[in-house]
């Protein structure tokens, strides 16, 4: 007794949801597809822009490839630094450790340039943004990868003063 009435409410189930379906599809078949050709339009538009700075958008995919590159040589070097500390650390060799404070205070320093390189090159990606709506770009893009430039040789010279601290705890 108890399957015949499972199976009919499992029926009963099914037309309801056989129903709801045939209304959704009703519906949405009396919507005009007006909001799709609109779409179509933008579509175009930005894809006429992207073809516009498309060598410019290689250049920013490079340097930021460079730049991926770059961070992955600089955790190397820090999981490399963090086995000589804790090795000085357990000598007792406070001179090599005074020495690589000294270039731990220019890293800081370089820190903080490249903070501020950061946060300049996010308000050009969004300055940068809003001028492709306009269909405009050229000059946000130079000041975009000049940006990057930077950032990158920031990133070089942080990776010498890690090779430094290194030499200096070896």
């Amino acid at each position: 007794m108890n399957l015949k009435k499972g199976l009919i409410v499992g029926v009963g189930a099914l037309m309801l949801l056989g129903g709801v379906y045939k209304i959704q599809s009703v519906s949405a078949a009396e919507n005009p597809p007006a909001k799709v050709e609109a779409k179509a339009g933008h579509a175009g538009k930005r894809f006429e822009v992207i073809s516009q700075f498309k060598d410019q958008i290689h250049q920013v995919n490079q340097l930021r490839k460079e730049r991926l590159d770059l961070k992955k040589q600089m955790i190397e070097k820090r999981d490399q630094l963090l086995d000589l500390v804790v090795a000085a650390k357990q000598s007792g060799n406070k001179e090599d450790i005074k020495q690589a404070k000294e270039v731990k205070q220019q890293l800081k320093a370089l820190n903080s340039d490249m903070k501020t390189l950061i946060q300049e090159g996010r308000n050009e990606r969004k300055t940068l943004k809003e001028d492709l709506k306009k269909g405009e770009g050229s000059e946000q893009f130079t000041k975009l990868i000049a940006t990057q430039q930077k950032i990158n040789e920031k990133m070089k010279e942080k990776l010498a003063e890690l090779d430094k601290m290194i030499e200096i705890l070896k």
